[in-house]
């Protein structure tokens, strides 16, 4: 049985497929099976998986339903003790799957191990941008969780048997399914951050979050319906509930700006106003949205930009932990 199964749910894209299954082949550490979950494409997709000839390589044909579907399928036929995900748009860099086995073999506690991924264009040009970062709150993943998906999907390796006692992924949801899963993961165990770039996701126009369509607005607003499943659900932990409005307002914030960033002036303006409102603090949002809008449309552009923002994280991070330690000596 291999040790690792790497799940890539994939639908028509034979642009970039076979660059995402050389990443995986590419891997320093070699014990895993990679499934290729085919969710019901048209075009050539799963012709060229099948002219890759290594046996660890398998595609896996079901009908399009989408990726909570597509993602189950592939875990039902999963063996290894430890689950992947990479997309099918998507590349590991060569020491991703050695540096997350080794994190999660040394420590039983940690259930996840993610790190930091950096974006490109469809042609491979590197960007700015990078994903995944730092618990907000150190040692309280669930609570981080809710303020803002701290992960990057492409850099997480997980243990199977959490995913299956957490039920899998949502099927009904079009998006979001990610964070909707790992919120229910995070309530199971702990989170492992590799503050390294191991993997790049890529940027081009058949992302769904980049789409103009009524699909893309779904897409936007399935972020709430997270939120909503969560805080309907009967046996929430004490305390969570305060974390409500914050967790909204976060999610208003981010919506806006991915509108802004598609030029829909007038629904980001429409989200930022309903961030104001949602009963967190008017100023601390109305800085948040600004300082964000300063990050995604400047700073994270600029090399000297991106270290500013490491630094203030970084400096934020150190000033919260001091406050749960205080808080833990009283």
């Amino acid at each position: 049985m291999p040790l690792v199964t790497v799940l890539m749910p994939a639908w028509n894209r034979e642009r970039f497929v076979r660059e995402a299954v050389d990443s995986v082949l590419a891997q320093t550490f070699a014990d895993f099976e990679l499934l290729v979950v085919d969710d019901g494409s048209t075009d050539a997709t799963a012709a060229v998986v099948a002219a890759v000839s290594d046996p660890r390589v398998r595609c896996l044909r079901e009908p399009h339903r989408g990726i909570g579907g597509t993602m189950n399928a592939g875990l039902r036929r999963a063996c290894g003790r430890y689950v992947a995900r990479l997309d099918s748009d998507d590349v590991w860099l060569p020491e991703f799957l050695a540096t997350q086995v080794a994190t999660l073999e040394a420590r039983p506690e940690v259930g996840v191990a993610y790190a930091r991924a950096q974006g490109m264009e469809a042609d491979g040009t590197l960007t700015a941008h990078v994903w995944g970062m730092a618990p907000r709150y150190p040692g309280d993943h669930l609570r981080s969780m809710l303020w803002g998906d701290f992960t990057c999907n492409i850099t997480t390796v997980v243990r199977r048997e959490l995913l299956e006692r957490v039920g899998g992924f949502d099927e009904s949801l079009i998006a979001g399914e990610d964070w909707d899963l790992w919120l229910r993961v995070a309530r199971e165990t702990r989170f492992a951050f590799s503050d390294r770039v191991l993997a790049r996701f890529r940027w081009h126009a058949g992302n769904l979050t980049g789409s103009e369509s009524t699909l893309g607005a779904r897409i936007l607003e399935e972020r709430a319906r997270v939120l909503d499943k969560f805080f309907t659900a009967p046996d929430l932990p004490p305390g969570i509930a305060t974390l409500r409005a914050v967790a909204y307002r976060n999610v208003l914030v981010g919506t806006g700006l991915l509108r802004l960033g598609r030029r829909d002036y007038a629904a980001a303006l429409r989200d930022f106003g309903r961030a104001l409102t949602c009963g967190a603090n008017p100023i601390t949002t109305f800085g948040r949205i600004g300082w964000f809008v300063l990050d995604w449309h400047y700073l994270s552009r600029r090399p000297w930009g991106r270290r500013l923002i490491d630094w203030q994280s970084a400096a934020r991070r150190r000033v919260r932990a001091k406050r749960l330690l205080r808080r833990g000596a009283q």
